[in-house]
This record gives C-alpha cells, sequence and structure tokens, in this order.
C-alpha cells in the first residue's frame, strides 16, 4: 500500500517535470503549427468563394477543413495536458473549448450515432457551415496575431511601423479578394480593385468603379469587412480577440504598441480601452443598423428582409466609421433617405458619434463616468472631451449657417420649406466633414460652398476617432495660439489650463505637412492628368487625404497613374503625415548645449 502510493506519487512528480521542462516547447511548436493551419485554411474558404472550382476541388477543400479541425481539437487537449492549472487553463481560453465542445458533440452525433445536428452536412455546407468556419478561423488567426507578439519585441518594431503594416497587410489582402472572379460582376482591374481596398481599408468612400453594380454581394460584404477593420485597425481587433474570447495574455511590449497607436497615457488601461472601443462600436452600429432596418421595412423599396438587413448593417457600418460607402450611384438619393427626417437623423447621429472619437464617446456617455460627475460635483468632463465637442458643435453650427445662405437659392431650392432647408444644410454638413455622404449634388453646388466644404474635409474629426484631417483639437490649439499672439500672452490657457508649446508645435507640424501633401499630390496629378479641371483636382485629394470620401466623380475618368496617386492620398492620411515621419526617420538625443538666440524678421 505504502509502495504503492510512494509510486504514484513519483509517477506524479515526474510527470510535472516533464511538463515544466517541454511546456515552452511544445506550446511554441504548436503555436507556430497553428498559425499555419489557419492561414492554410483561411486560404482554401477564400478560393471557395472568390474563385469558380470544380467539385473535386470543392471536396478537397471540404477535407482540408476537416482535417483543420481535427488539428485543433487535438491542439485544444495537447495544450490542456501541458498546462500546470488545468483550472486556469480552461477559463481562460472558454471560447475555444466552446467550440471544441460543439464540434466532438457533432462528430459523436453524426459518426457514432448517425443523427445530424445538421452543422457540417453537404446540404447546409456551404450555407451555414463554411460561414461559421470562415469567422471561426478569422478568429483564430487573430488571437495568434497577438500570441506571436514576442516576435515583434525581438525586431522592435515601433508603433509607427506597426500601424503601417497592418494597414499595408489590410489593403493587400482586400485587393486580392476583390480582384477574385466571384466578387465582381463581369471583372474589375487591378488598379480599381487596389483603389477600392485601399478605400475601404483607409474608411474613405473614394470610388473608381460603382459599389452597387460592379461588385457581387459577396464582393459588397468584403467592402463592409474592409471599413470596419480599417475603422477601428485591424490591431484594435487583434486585441480584442486575443484577450476577450480567449483571455490570452498580451505582452507587454504589444500593450506598449497598441497604448501608443490609440493615444492612451495609461499602459493598464491599454486593454480595457480596446475591448471597450471594439463593444461599443458593436453596439453602436448594431442599433443603427436596428434603425435603419425599421425604417426601410416602412418604405417597401426592398424586396427582402435578408436585402434589408445587409443594407442596414452596410450603410451603419459605413455611417459610423466615416467610411462614406454606398450601393447605389447617387449616395443616398435613391434610397428613400432625401426629404426624409428619421434616416437622415440616425445617419447624422451616426457619422458624429464615430467622428468625436472613442475617448469621448467614452467620457460622455458612459455610465460610470456619469454616476461619478453627479456624485463628485468637481469632477467634470475631461480637457479633451470638452474641446472636441465644442469644436466640433462650433464647426457645425457655423458651416450650417454658411451653406445655407449660399445654397438657399440654389441646390437647396427643392426642398419644401424653411426648416427642410435648414436640416438639409446641417446633413450635409455634418456628413461632408468626415464621412461622404450626400443627399445633394456637389456638381451644382456654388464655388464658395464647394470651398467651405474643402475647409471642413481638411479639419476633418476628432482624435481617436474614424474620421480623417488634421483633426479638431489641432484646429482649437492653432486658434489659441493665433489668440496668444495677438493678445500678447506668453502662455495658452483654457478653462484653467495650460496648452504646453510642445503641443503648439506638434500641431502646427501636422498642419504645414498635410498642406504640403496635399499640394504635392495636386501637382502630381495635374502633371499626370492634364485635362483634369483645378477644382476636381483640389477637391479629390482633399478628400482622399483627409479620408473623407465626398466626390465629383471625376476620378473614375481618370488614368492609373491619378488614381494611383489618390490610393498613396488615402493611406498616409489614415496613417498620418507625423506616424509617416517617426516611421520613416530615428530619433535623434538633443544636445545638452544651447547655441545662442537667431531674431529673423517674421511676417
Amino acid at each position: 500500500m505504502w509502495f504503492n502510493q510512494s509510486h504514484k506519487d513519483y509517477s506524479h512528480s515526474k510527470l510535472k517535470i516533464h511538463i515544466a521542462t517541454h511546456k515552452e516547447k511544445v506550446y511554441r511548436i504548436m503555436q507556430i503549427l497553428s498559425l499555419i493551419v489557419s492561414l492554410v485554411t483561411i486560404t482554401c474558404v477564400i478560393c471557395y468563394h472568390g474563385l469558380y472550382i470544380s467539385t473535386s476541388v470543392k471536396n478537397l477543400i471540404r477535407w482540408v477543413i476537416f482535417g483543420s479541425l481535427f488539428f485543433y481539437v487535438v491542439k485544444y487537449f495537447i495544450m490542456l495536458f501541458y498546462s500546470l492549472h488545468r483550472r486556469e487553463y480552461l477559463k481562460r481560453s472558454w471560447f475555444e473549448g466552446c467550440i471544441i465542445t460543439l464540434l466532438i458533440i457533432q462528430f459523436i452525433s453524426y459518426f457514432i450515432f448517425n443523427f445530424d445536428l445538421k452543422i457540417i452536412n453537404s446540404i447546409n455546407f456551404e450555407n451555414y457551415y463554411l460561414l461559421f468556419i470562415q469567422f471561426y478561423f478569422l478568429v483564430i488567426v487573430l488571437i495568434e496575431f497577438t500570441k506571436v507578439s514576442g516576435l515583434m519585441g525581438r525586431h522592435k518594431i515601433s508603433p509607427p511601423i506597426l500601424m503601417m503594416l497592418s494597414f499595408f497587410l489590410l489593403i493587400l489582402v482586400g485587393t486580392v479578394l476583390l480582384s477574385m472572379p466571384r466578387m465582381t460582376t463581369n471583372g474589375i482591374s487591378l488598379i480599381d480593385a487596389l483603389f477600392t481596398a485601399t478605400s475601404a481599408s483607409c474608411i474613405t468612400g473614394l470610388t473608381t468603379v460603382s459599389t452597387g453594380t460592379v461588385f457581387t454581394f459577396k464582393g459588397q460584404l468584403v467592402i463592409m469587412i474592409l471599413v470596419q477593420l480599417g475603422g477601428m485597425s485591424i490591431l484594435s481587433f487583434a486585441t480584442f480577440f486575443s484577450t476577450f474570447l480567449s483571455q490570452s495574455y498580451v505582452g507587454l511590449r504589444y500593450q506598449y504598441l497598441v497604448r501608443d497607436i490609440m493615444n492612451t497615457d495609461q499602459l493598464s488601461d491599454t486593454v480595457s480601452l480596446v475591448r471597450s472601443i471594439v463593444l461599443t462600436t458593436f453596439t453602436i452600429e448594431l442599433v443603427g443598423a436596428a434603425l435603419l432596418f425599421t425604417y426601410w421595412k416602412t418604405t417597401g423599396i426592398f424586396h427582402s428582409d435578408g436585402e434589408n438587413l445587409f443594407y442596414s448593417l452596410f450603410y451603419a457600418i459605413s455611417a459610423f466609421n466615416n467610411g462614406g460607402f454606398v450601393l447605389v450611384d447617387k449616395s443616398l438619393l435613391e434610397m428613400g433617405v432625401n426629404n426624409t427626417y428619421f434616416p437622415q437623423i440616425v445617419m447624422m447621429a451616426l457619422v458624429f458619434l464615430g467622428g468625436i472619437g472613442f475617448l469621448t464617446i467614452r467620457d460622455f456617455f458612459s455610465a460610470r463616468y456619469i454616476r461619478e460627475r453627479n456624485k463628485y460635483k468637481w469632477k467634470r468632463l475631461m480637457p479633451q472631451t470638452q474641446v472636441v465637442l465644442v469644436t466640433t458643435v462650433g464647426l457645425i453650427a457655423v458651416g450650417t449657417i454658411l451653406f445655407f445662405f449660399l445654397e438657399k437659392g440654389n441646390t437647396l431650392t427643392g426642398q419644401r420649406g424653411l426648416f427642410d432647408k435648414i436640416f438639409v444644410a446641417l446633413f450635409q454638413i455634418v456628413t461632408c466633414r468626415t464621412s461622404g455622404f450626400t443627399v445633394l449634388d456637389i456638381n451644382a453646388m456654388h464655388l464658395s460652398s464647394v470651398m467651405i466644404i474643402i475647409l471642413l474635409m481638411f479639419i476633418g474629426g476628432s482624435p481617436g476617432s474614424t474620421g480623417g484631417g488634421i483633426k479638431t483639437t489641432t484646429l482649437f490649439v492653432l486658434i489659441k495660439n493665433i489668440e496668444a499672439t495677438i493678445l500678447g500672452k506668453k502662455r495658452l490657457e483654457y478653462n484653467h489650463r495650460t496648452i504646453p508649446f510642445s503641443m503648439v508645435d506638434r500641431a502646427s507640424t501636422i498642419v504645414t505637412m498635410s498642406l504640403i501633401f496635399i499640394f504635392i499630390s495636386c501637382f502630381l496629378i495635374a502633371l499626370v492628368q492634364p485635362d483634369a479641371s483645378l477644382l476636381d483636382v483640389i477637391f479629390e485629394t482633399t478628400s482622399g487625404f483627409t479620408t473623407c470620401g465626398l466626390s465629383t466623380g471625376a476620378p473614375a475618368t481618370w488614368n492609373w497613374c491619378a488614381k494611383l496617386i489618390l490610393i498613396f492620398d488615402m493611406y498616409i492620411g489614415r496613417i498620418g503625415t507625423l506616424t509617416i515621419a517617426f516611421a520613416l526617420t530615428k530619433q535623434k538625443k538633443e544636445s545638452q548645449h544651447e547655441y545662442p538666440d537667431m531674431y529673423i524678421m517674421v511676417g
């Protein structure tokens, strides 16, 4: 008895030593294999949806998917076996555990008891199972993406370069997908596929082809996903799936990377901020889609509820992420939105919320922050929230008034009364700043109105938002600097706070670099497209660089060189000129000694 117990204890200790010795090696092997299998499976699923393939190839893809599922079942139990704290592992990997349990139940019921749960049979394979697997493996790849974050630590990838690479990869994948035969009705050129993928990934909305007629349902679905991933950045999604669905560990360096990209100050707030961003985004988009679905159901413009649901989701995602993509050629003019208050209010609310930034949404609408402000009277909105709201509301109010008086005898003459004209002017100003939606013909507007729109596009949204431009806070800092210079003040002050001059330098650099980049882009487009009008060149370049997406329709007739310049504009505009500068230059340490001051005449 005593000998048996000692033998068991010895075996148990030997097993623990074996697990502790080989744990890291097994984890690393499984991690690499998991990433390879996931990529192979997603490639097969993409080929299944995007290419016209034979029945034999479809069956091969099906067996690849079955094999990959078997791998993940085996991998899950291997990881569980090599975990020293198995209860904690089960708690961390609850999402993967639920999927594995579902697959095991399906296998037992179908292959042992001959009872089909209708999850993976041949009849529902394409309609249900493949869509489920596609989503599942997308989640797996995103989880594995964050698990290999240790490699980034070794290679010391800076946040600007990581952000550039993530958007470049998203654009590359989007281009490949949109170029596939089953994504379009009659095919598409490579430059147009690249242009559309860049516009969607950079949440711009500029198009060279009709989204509603050129792309099939699958192509439109890809565009919608690109807009969603581009709006919050693929890094946010990767962090969300890794920490929320699998409770995986996020490396310290990766937290620093995400913190810098999301512009948050506290390292401990990084993961919670990303979770809040994703969950808030999904909540707002679902509410917006439900409201649009309810309205469009009363109009009867769709043939089925499924079509209505897809359009509602597409426009809600496009509006909140300030994407500006539409599924009809004349923007919202043919969607029953014009001359109707309810859908325009929904669209404006989505665009407004997406344009003020996630930090502002959390600070202003969070129940916890509202309770704290009610409990502690001294506690107020964050300074950035105050600046964003004041600047945004001011721009919308001034822009609406100017646009109304300039267009009341022109494009607004078709509205019924005074209130309708003001309302349409408000809608146009709210959406033209960041999203690119329109219910009016831009080509019919006065030149002065177009100039106002160009200025509002250049300013754009707010930091941490889905909008582009130089940002509202940048404009605010520059205005306060001008005020202090004129009044002879030595300090910049707002609401009993001092604005540091380092912030003024950053704001001035952003504006200067943006203007230089827009000028160079305009010059190059005028060089390669000499027949284009100056107004179209300035308008489209500004719209592309600020990721607004409002267009006169001119890019559709431009050559591939001009389109390529606009593609570069959208990419740089989404990432930001300062981010590009930081990525391409090395920070130099400032010397300790100082040179004598130099005075020159300025102005």
